[in-house]
């Protein structure tokens, strides 16, 4: 009971703090999403540099990196690191952009597209109610592309990012400290090379609040990812599912009422197929859950 505890809290305050970055980015609109993002990895890197430090696991470190050398498994982090910056970068933008709404639509639906990656990538059975679920998102999606008059790419690119980012983790076995200091470390070169040939304005010539947001972007990012992988391990597959949508939900309401987004009929429409097919999901997972416990005992 005590670890469950454990894993509850440290499981929702990561999503809540998934749920309030928008909050985080809309104070640096002054900063562009590229700039953001490469501030992003270079201190997420210098952030988690520290941790190995005072935790004194270097050596641990780069021993699991040499393995994944030898087995050819980098090339997995590598492409993870691909989609997170994608991932990353493409939120920002949204955020900075007017389109929070739209992205938190991107997080809604991305465990029903871990269903359809699941049947094409991991040959996994397709359940009724995933079927069901994968229509009900699809018809949201549709619907929002004829009143946009375009594909929602952004909101896709999102959901996408993060879904195949989930898919190439698990191909690595790795302690969330060395994943997210390894990731960080493949993009780090990135963010330096585009910071070197750009013309963007350096780090000192911004106000010392902005200043001081874009050296804590390391921290709020490490932060929620490493509470949880706590959670992860402290809670059942069940629970997880239930809180996992505390973080597009934050963000939808921050959207509408503290960005003041529009939010009509029209969008309503969208978010109740997505809601529907959601709620069939999670109906779904509950049923497969108890009977995998069932046949368990």
């Amino acid at each position: 009971m005590q670890n469950r505890t454990k894993g509850i809290i440290t499981g929702v305050s990561s999503y809540i703090l998934w749920g309030v970055l928008g909050l985080y980015w809309s104070l640096l609109k002054e900063v562009t999403a590229l700039d953001i993002l490469g501030y992003r990895f270079i201190f997420s890197l210098v952030f988690m540099a520290v941790i190995l430090s005072f935790q004194k696991q270097w050596t641990s470190f780069f021993v699991s990196v040499k393995t994944l050398w030898q087995s050819g498994k980098i090339i997995w982090v590598i492409l993870s690191s691909l989609f997170i910056a994608l991932n990353w970068g493409t939120y920002i933008y949204m955020v900075g952009h007017g389109q929070a709404t739209e992205a938190s639509l991107g997080y809604y639906i991305m465990p029903v597209l871990n269903v359809v990656v699941a049947v094409f990538f991991f040959r996994e059975p397709l359940t009724k109610t995933s079927v069901l679920a994968v229509l009900f998102a699809t018809i949201g999606v549709v619907l929002l592309t004829i009143q946009t008059g375009s594909i929602p790419f952004n909101t896709m690119i999102v959901a996408f990012a993060f879904c195949f980012y989930g898919v190439l983790k698990k191909q690595i076995a790795l302690p969330a400290s060395f994943s997210l200091t390894l990731e960080t470390m493949v993009c780090f070169p990135l963010a330096v090379g585009y910071f070197f040939f750009s013309k963007t304005p350096s780090l000192f010539s911004y106000d010392g609040l902005t200043i001081s947001l874009l050296v804590l972007s390391g921290v709020i990012t490490a932060v929620p990812l490493l509470l949880f992988t706590v959670a992860a391990k402290s809670l059942d597959f069940l629970t997880l599912s239930f809180i996992q949508y505390i973080n597009p939900t934050i963000q939808l309401l921050i959207a509408v009422f503290f960005f003041r987004e529009a939010f009509d009929p029209h969008k309503l429409i969208v978010f109740v197929f997505i809601w529907i097919g959601i709620a069939i999901f999670t109906i779904g997972s509950i049923h497969s859950y108890r009977q995998a416990i069932f046949y368990k005992k």
